[in-house]
């Protein structure tokens, strides 16, 4: 649920009074916010304060309950205060389901309790019961097919739908697949095994759907559309540019650091995240038998992204972008972003190698500032580093690295480029990539 508006106090007791019920799910935010979760089909209920802006209320009502409310896709329950009669029936009249008067009476938390679970109740029966009315004798079909593919839309992403030409999931044949170029987002939680052990099975789900309401959005605001959640982490396509794809690895960051802070103020551990991005070719079908069958997508371009995501572990950073997904975009795009060339990447098993980039856009200020600095340098250390001259690229990343001990990237080349790692890569030929075996 998601409080739109209103005073801190009314929050306070709104929070204690779902919890009394068992609705723990109650964020705040603004109108931007709330339009953005109803189109992303990330909240059940919406708790609009009517001290907000009139166009700001509007706006909000509109999106959640189009045409006025008959099949609203979010129930609204606004929040009056005194003299706001008139705003109210205008509200009611525009889609808003129910009335609660402020400011909230912390002796009346059943009260309000009982009515948000009954709104909630209201909007589930719709979602569940077949809208089948008698018309001169025959079914109105139409109710059925809504209901039918907004619930299939919930389990195969429409956009995989519409790039395979079909209208709904009752037209999808075995066999049916088509070739699309695309960028592939990678992301999962670190150490999420060592996190979930500390967790009953009910906490891992709960933590889990949090957590994804959190970003999934994301990826649907730039463009793109989740193929599957997979544990933890999140395979996510990105039909139009790379850009798109980047935009939306740095959104996702910056989202995770504000989920972070209410996860603090709960006493909970705040979560880390790896994202990797490729760019590339891939068939995007169905697969299995007539009797139970799957969509799914199949490249290279999935298990290069995987593996991108993979290498964040390894050099101690949160986003790495492949090379394609750098060639797929605009000058003002590269402009936009801080980007580190770290030279090309060959994982264990592998004969190609991938070139890799480092997008540091949300280090802090003062981290994000020394990568600016020795942007020269570290690029004068890989070209050394690339070209075999280990000793003279070891010296530039040990002094970058000692500038700046959190730059991860720096002391990891210059490790790289010891003596030691130098005998381990043997007496062959030096191509230039470095072999490093993704965990």
């Amino acid at each position: 649920m998601l409080c739109v508006g209103g005073s801190e106090a009314d929050f306070t007791v709104l929070g204690d009074a779902l919890r009394s019920a068992g609705q723990i799910e109650l964020y705040r935010g603004g109108p931007d916010d709330a339009t953005a979760a109803v189109s992303g089909r990330t909240v059940d209920l919406i708790l609009l304060d009517l001290a907000l802006p009139a166009n700001e209320i509007v706006r909000v009502l509109q999106t959640a309950a189009p045409g006025g409310g008959a099949r609203s896709r979010v129930p609204v329950i606004v929040i009056a205060r005194p003299g706001s009669e008139d705003r109210v029936e205008t509200c009611l009249q525009h889609g808003a389901e129910e009335v609660i008067a402020a400011p909230l009476d912390p002796n009346r938390k059943l009260a309000i309790a009982r009515r948000v679970t009954l709104c909630l109740q209201r909007r589930w029966l719709r979602e569940s019961t077949v809208k089948l009315q008698a018309r001169g004798g025959r079914l109105d079909e139409t109710a059925v097919i809504e209901l039918y593919a907004n619930a299939s839309n919930r389990f195969v992403p429409r956009e995989f739908l519409e790039h395979l030409g079909r209208k709904s999931l009752t037209d999808v044949r075995l066999g049916d697949h088509v070739e699309r170029e695309m960028t592939v987002l990678f992301t999962d939680i670190r150490d999420f095994t060592a996190l979930s052990e500390t967790l009953t099975p009910q906490q891992n789900f709960d933590f889990l759907n949090s957590y994804l309401r959190q970003v999934t959005p994301i990826v649907r605001a730039r463009h793109g559309f989740v193929d599957k959640y997979i544990g933890d982490a999140i395979m996510a396509l990105f039909p139009r540019n790379a850009g798109d794809a980047l935009q939306a690895a740095v959104e996702l960051q910056r989202q995770v650091a504000r989920y972070n802070v209410g996860r603090n103020r709960a006493g909970y551990v705040p979560v880390e995240i790896g994202i990797g991005l490729h760019r590339g070719s891939l068939i995007l079908g169905t697969i299995g038998e007539e009797e139970r069958m799957q969509t799914t997508v199949i490249s290279d371009a999935v298990n290069v992204a995987s593996r991108i995501e993979g290498l964040t572990k390894v050099f101690g950073v949160s986003l790495l972008i492949g090379g394609s997904v750098i060639d797929g975009l605009d000058v003002a795009e590269l402009e936009r972003h801080r980007l580190r060339n770290l030279g090309d990447v060959k994982a264990k098993g592998k004969t190609r190698s991938v070139e890799i980039f480092e997008c540091y856009d949300n280090d802090d200020d003062e981290l994000r500032s020394h990568k600016d600095k020795t942007a020269e340098s570290f690029a004068a250390a890989m070209d050394e580093f690339r070209r075999g001259m280990f000793l003279t690229a070891g010296r530039i990343f040990a002094r970058i690295a000692n500038q700046e001990p959190r730059d991860t990237v720096a002391a990891h080349f210059r490790d790289s480029c010891t003596l030691s790692a130098v005998r381990e890569r043997g007496k062959g030929p030096w191509d230039g990539a470095e072999r490093i075996e993704v965990p």
